[in-house]
């Protein structure tokens, strides 16, 4: 069954934007800013003679032109307000999206992102029947988050897309704005309740799912979150799951595998004393040492960032000779600032003829191998990766075929990989959630997913760190 006029606008998002691109073909010269402001009258004038078409070839001319006028940031949102009328609400969410990555400081940023709350919102009503069954996304569209939420969006889109096609049934995408702060996503959460929804991806961060979660947990719908790592927000609800790892859920999972995969049994850990985070993931990374009747060998907590590279002195020559695998909780946001650290960690190591292996909750980026000593294994899990696998490329193709040539982010996947799974389950009947928590390992694109019964992702891959770059290990 072929998809709807409507629904070939949301697959090919910039269509609009290519065909104007074939009509209009022509070489950009500079314009003064004494043609910008005639442009723009003319091109004001057309909008409210509500010819929307010739209204956004006009507007566009001056936003695409170098250098920058007064009227360039105008005319960005006039151009948008433009694709808004002419019905293109996902071009015009893309071009705001654009909009706010290029003018970050305009005073138009209030305006850009109210212009894509209601072009999310409108575009529901182009897609499928009633008889749809209906899917339900809660993300912010402020300033700050637009970008993450495009992207989260954008890959939603392509999951649905892809089961419409092979489906008679069909699935409808109903977005609601979570605003700012808790009101917004409870509000948002009830609202898509009461549009019927099956079920709802977002809200991104944890204290927004707390609160949405209220609503969702009273009307038995169940609730993805996509981002957050509270791993309280599951604590005695039936219908939360997080596709993200928890914080205790990485310490964990580094535990098992360095027991299952690496065979390691004496672990010492390294952890901040003054991060909560930290000492979250070496909660759990205990917690799975004690289910396999271990003990880690040492815990020392580092008070100063100073004392990561003095190691041998602080905890002791004989105490780090005794461990097979050292544990360092670095709080996984800062991606930098840890990678610094695991390098002066190994230097010191190295030089005190210390070989270890190197146990991490995330990954290390920015961290050259090249330049520690050889035979120091370094490995961490993470829950992003993306393979080369036949589905993966054509992601990736699908996506760049509706961005312009975009490659996706980790956001897209994630919205991907957790609306595919999704959609495996909404037609089964029965209980979603049910289906969710006893669903075997999901391989998305970019990530692994697997609840069971504590409803938060244990899915993490491991990797290594060589010289070539991080490594997939299983």
């Amino acid at each position: 069954m072929g998809v709807s006029p409507h629904m070939k606008k949301g697959i090919q998002i910039v269509a609009l934007a290519v065909l104007v691109t074939a009509e209009m073909a022509y070489a950009q010269q500079p314009i003064d800013s004494s043609d910008s402001e005639v442009i723009f009258r003319a091109a004001l004038d057309a909008f409210e003679s509500e010819d929307y078409m010739g209204a956004y070839h006009s507007f566009r001319d001056i936003y695409e032109h170098e250098p920058v006028q007064k009227k360039t940031t105008a005319a960005y949102l006039m151009a948008g307000k433009s694709l808004y009328r002419l019905g293109e609400y996902i071009s015009a969410i893309q071009l705001m999206e654009e909009f706010q990555s290029r003018y970050p400081n305009s005073r138009y940023m209030e305006d850009a992102a109210h212009l894509a709350a209601v072009s999310m919102q409108d575009f529901q009503y182009a897609e499928w029947d009633e008889n749809a069954i209906r899917l339900g996304l809660a993300l912010p569209l402020s300033s700050n988050d637009l970008t993450t939420t495009w992207s989260v969006f954008s890959g939603v889109q392509i999951a649905v897309d892809a089961y419409n096609r092979k489906n008679e049934q069909k699935v409808k995408i109903i977005f609601r704005d979570t605003s700012d702060g808790l009101e917004g996503a409870r509000f948002a959460a009830s609202s898509l309740v009461d549009e019927g929804v099956s079920a709802i991806i977002g809200p991104l961060y944890s204290e927004r799912v707390h609160s949405a979660s209220l609503v969702t947990e009273q009307s038995k719908t169940v609730l993805i979150a996509p981002l957050a790592t509270d791993r309280r927000l599951t604590d005695s609800r039936r219908y939360v799951f997080q596709a993200n790892a928890t914080l205790s859920e990485r310490g964990r999972s580094i535990a098992h595998q360095s027991i299952e995969y690496l065979s390691l049994e004496a672990i010492g850990i390294l952890e901040d004393a003054h991060s909560y985070k930290s000492k979250e993931m070496t909660r759990g990374l205990i917690e799975e040492l004690a289910a396999n009747g271990l003990t880690p060998s040492f815990r020392y907590e580092i008070e100063s960032s100073f004392d990561w590279s003095r190691l041998p002195q602080l905890v002791g020559r004989d105490t780090l000779w005794t461990v097979e695998g050292i544990f360092l909780s670095l709080d996984p946001d800062y991606e930098v600032e840890a990678s610094r650290i695991v390098q002066n960690v190994v230097s010191g190591l190295y030089n005190s003829g210390l070989r270890p292996h190197i146990l991490g909750p995330s990954s290390w980026n920015s961290l050259n191998v090249g330049r520690i000593g050889a035979g120091i294994k370094i490995y961490y899990v993470d829950v992003n990766y993306q393979g080369i696998r036949m589905d993966t490329r054509m992601f990736i193709r699908e996506y760049r075929d509706a961005h312009d040539g975009v490659e996706p982010d980790r956001y897209a996947s994630i919205g991907y990989d957790i609306a595919g799974l999704l959609l495996e389950n909404l037609g089964k009947g029965g209980s979603v959630a049910e289906h969710l928590m006893n669903a075997p390992l999901y391989e998305g694109v970019g990530m692994r997913i697997q609840f069971g019964e504590r409803r938060h992702n244990t899915a993490l891959y491991l990797f290594e760190h060589t010289p070539n770059g991080p490594q997939l290990v299983r």
